[in-house]
């Protein structure tokens, strides 16, 4: 297992944590880091960490992409904005990485989708994507090989899933544009592509694509808007809502949802968002995991800005219903 805390990027091995290497001073922003409001307000944590198939690592922060080395944090690039998303790296059959450009970009400049050779040698935009804000996150297709979808938003006009066959030398743009489109993470079945939409301007709801016809189908209401989740070995979906502000946003709780289909949801526990305000400077309540294989055993949680869940993470269990432990 991988973490980060602060700086510091650490290994899980038995009996605890070890510190293995350090993102690079980035100021002003780490002379915040004392205090989890005023690292919030900064975003002092903002960070990623992804290892490939062939367990080469590389670590994103403050605008910069770093190749992780035994012990050393070796430069390789800029990208616009400051990181990605969380569980928004992915990688092909080859164990290239891919990452999309997430920030504001309130100009609408172009936005890259890079790709990093497995062994970290040589990277290169993959594409150029116009007429979008930024790019959610990048997904491989677990029922069609060599398949790539990114998501992105995040207005009128901007919400798309794209896919590619060929690691984005071409693009397929799917949706019109609109709320209905705006997702953020992608679950995966035979049949369909579903995710829970991430509006904070429209009702949220469950949503499901058919592969052959790309007949679209909306299904039950959501709170909150949703950001992240996954698929974990035992074949039970995972999704958090996030607390933020808008029409769409209905709810005070984070909440925990569990499928079997990626399109029926049900929720399972909740956090309630701490009394830091305003949200917008001091965060709004998100609950992430951990790129990699989930599992139902054991999962990962890591928060902000919510009551027992903010800049720690937790290790959970779920029951399926009627399981005895």
């Amino acid at each position: 297992m991988w973490a980060t805390s602060k700086r510091a990027i650490l290994r899980g091995q038995k009996g605890g944590w070890k510190q293995v290497a350090e993102f690079p001073r980035s100021f002003p922003r780490d002379a915040f880091a004392f205090s989890r409001p005023s690292a919030r307000a900064m975003r002092a944590d903002k960070c990623n960490v992804y290892v490939n198939r062939h367990g080469r690592a590389i670590g994103v922060r403050a605008g910069a992409v770093y190749a992780l080395n035994s012990g050393r944090t070796d430069f390789l690039f800029s990208i616009q904005g400051d990181c990605a998303l969380h569980r928004s790296i992915c990688e092909d059959e080859d164990g290239s990485i891919y990452l999309g450009e997430y920030f504001m970009n309130p100009d609408r400049r172009a936005v890259n989708i890079w790709r990093i050779e497995a062994d970290l040698s040589r990277w290169q935009s993959a594409c150029r994507l116009n007429g979008i804000r930024h790019v959610h996150g990048i997904y491989p297709d677990p029922f069609e090989q060599d398949t790539l979808w990114a998501t992105a938003g995040d207005f009128a006009g901007e919400c798309y899933l794209l896919r590619s066959r060929d690691k984005f030398k071409s693009i397929e743009k799917i949706g019109d544009g609109t709320q209905t489109w705006r997702a953020v993470t992608l679950f995966f079945t035979p049949e369909h592509v579903c995710w829970l939409t991430d509006s904070n301007l429209e009702r949220n709801h469950a949503c499901r694509m058919q592969r052959k016809s790309q007949a679209l189908e909306v299904g039950q209401t959501i709170d909150n808007s949703t950001w992240y989740g996954g698929s974990t070995r035992e074949g039970l979906h995972v999704a958090f809502t996030t607390v933020e502000q808008g029409a769409g946003i209905l709810s005070n709780e984070s909440a925990v949802l569990v499928s079997q289909d990626a399109f029926h949801w049900q929720k399972v526990f909740g956090f309630k968002k701490d009394f830091w305000r305003p949200v917008k400077v001091f965060k709004y309540g998100v609950i992430s995991c951990p790129s990699g294989e989930l599992s139902l055993e054991e999962l990962y949680l890591s928060g902000e800005g919510l009551v027992g869940l903010d800049g720690c993470s937790l290790k959970v269990r779920i029951r399926k219903e009627g399981e005895r432990i």
